[in-house]
């Protein structure tokens, strides 16, 4: 473990997730039965979206949420998000990360719909099969592409 370089994953959460009043819950992991701490260099943090204090961890917050790049407490946010705003440049460059994420959504909206109509098929094939009533369930199994199970539960709830 000792070569491993630290890894952190931080959560900034809506809400205060632990209900405890912090702006940050800092995690590391340890052994589950007698709590010793494994020394990963692995560490989980979550910062309480809902602070508004005027700590670094509450101006931080506030800069993640705020819209208005003037209103910033951090220079270099500040600077950063006024690049992306208001320059040709930084609007060419988010119009085309979004377009980039919205194709992505789309081709796995298409993926995710190929497989619900495949499934549907493969449901009313059997169906079918079922009240025809010529083929025994394991050749209607074979027939539709479900499990045998899944055809004993669909003959189950057409009777």
């Amino acid at each position: 473990f000792g070569e491993l370089r630290n890894a952190y994953v931080i959560f900034i959460t809506e809400n205060d997730v632990m209900k405890r009043g912090q702006e940050l819950y800092s995690y590391v992991r340890t052994e589950e039965h007698n709590g010793d701490r494994l020394h990963d260099g692995t560490h989980i943090v979550y910062v309480n979206g809902a602070t508004r204090s005027e700590t670094k961890i509450g101006k931080l917050v506030h800069d993640l949420l705020c819209r208005d790049a003037e209103k910033m407490h951090f220079d270099v946010l500040k600077k950063r998000v006024s690049q992306f705003k208001n320059s040709e440049e930084g609007r060419h460059y988010m119009c085309e990360a979004m377009e980039r994420i919205e194709a992505r959504g789309e081709a796995r909206g298409k993926r995710e719909g190929k497989r619900e109509g495949k499934r549907e098929t493969m449901i009313e094939t059997a169906k079918r099969l079922l009240a025809n009533g010529k083929l025994m369930l394991k050749e209607i199994a074979e027939c539709s592409g479900l499990s045998l199970a899944q055809v004993k539960k669909l003959q189950a709830s057409m009777a």
